[in-house]
Parts: C-alpha cells; structure tokens; sequence
C-alpha cells in the first residue's frame, strides 16, 4: 500500500505526506520503511480530551469562569432550552453556522470552506454516518449547536460546535448541555475529544481554558526523495 501511495503522489508530482499520526501511527510507519520518512510534531493537530465528568458538572476553581458564564446565559435567557438533533431541526444548524459566518468575519477565511462542506456533508449523512447533536435555543432561535459520535470503546468524539458570540455564555452552555447528554446515554464513555484547535489562537486559548486530561500528540511524516529498492 505504501508502494501504491508512494508511485501516486511521484505521478502528481508531489512528495507523499501523511497528516494527523498518532505517536502508534509514527512507530508503525518507521517500523514499516525505517529512515524513509521524516515526522514533525503537529501543535495545531493536538487533540483535547476531557473527563466527560468534567464537562458535564464543571467542578473546580479553574472552571468557576465557565460556571459564571453559564449562570450569565440563564440570567439573560430565561426561555431556553436544548434539544437533540432530529431529521426536522438539522436544517437549524445551517442557519446558525451562516450567522456564526457572519459574527467571525475574517476568520471565515482561513480554513471554513472545508469545515463548511463537512458540516454540509455531515447533516445529509446524519442518520448514515449515525451521529448525534444538540441544539442550544434562546426564545426559539437557535444560539448554538453541536455534533459528535461514538469514537470507541471509552471516547466520544466532538466534530462540531458553533454558538454565538454575541449570547454570552451560549459555548460553555451547549458544551455542558451536551456533554450531560452524552453521560446520560453513553454511560459507558469516560471522555470527551473535542479535536484540534488547527493552530488558531482564540481556538487553543478556549480549549485549554477548560484544562484538558489528556493532549493527544499528532505528527506529520514527509516521504525522503530517496527511492527503496525494491524486490520482485
């Protein structure tokens, strides 16, 4: 298979890079073809995982900001609620990324048009790819979402979250909403991986502020030009 990828990306022109390795994935690969690739720490890959505990009560002295943004958002929106995500509300979601779309400005531009027709992709497939989400709503508009899976046997995995700036509070609402949601019906999971932070500032700074158990290490691996020998 490494062959075949390799003999692909000569054919392109371009060298054979893999993304996203997990420290498993690296010693596998140099396993595989020792001193063929170079590999390099990806900080912007990194995965956040939490106690799904955590999320759910918020406890401690360092998540007290979270609590009083929380409180912030039950004072200013008494007519809320949080609802799980259904063939007749996904539309919503749409609705609320272009309005985020709208808030974010020029951070839409840097890496959004991917995550745009992921998401796209993502809420046609719903049922398909079976995946959950909430819907977080202040007087009936939606304010936030979010969308995540089953990763395996102890971890649930978070594609998605999006709420709005200008609802004080509405982030750290759908994040505790939903992580109740996921301790409630998968019991059986003991974290949360919120994903990567792709290396932007406000991104990192928000998801370290919620003390991660664990930082996943991610690595790159760039093919040398030098070519194996190979043996029939």
């Amino acid at each position: 298979v490494l062959e075949a990828l390799e003999d692909d990306a000569a054919l392109r022109g371009e060298p054979l890079q893999f993304m996203s390795l997990t420290e498993e994935n690296r010693t596998a690969l140099k396993g595989y073809t020792p001193d063929r690739f170079s590999f390099f720490r990806d900080r912007a890959g990194y995965d956040y995982i939490y106690l799904t505990s955590k999320l759910a009560d918020l406890p401690g002295k360092h998540l007290h900001a979270k609590r009083n943004h929380i409180n912030r958002f039950l004072e200013e929106n008494d007519n809320w609620q949080f609802e799980l995500l259904t063939r007749e509300n996904l539309g919503d979601c749409l609705k609320l990324d272009e309005a985020w779309s709208l808030e974010s400005g020029e951070q839409r531009k840097t890496a959004a048009k991917m995550e745009v027709s992921a998401l796209m992709r993502a809420l046609e497939q719903f049922q398909t790819l079976k995946l959950e989400g909430g819907i977080l709503r202040s007087g009936g508009r939606p304010v936030a979402f979010t969308i995540g899976e089953k990763l395996n046997s102890d971890t649930y995995d978070v594609h998605f979250e999006k709420a709005l700036k200008s609802v004080t509070g509405a982030y750290a609402m759908i994040n505790r909403e939903f992580a109740r949601f996921v301790r409630e019906h998968h019991s059986q999971l003991q974290y949360m991986n919120r994903e990567d932070d792709l290396g932007l500032p406000g991104l990192r700074q928000a998801k370290l502020s919620y003390a991660p158990d664990l930082m996943l290490a991610k690595y790159s691996a760039v093919l040398q030009p030098a070519r194996v020998c190979r043996h029939d």
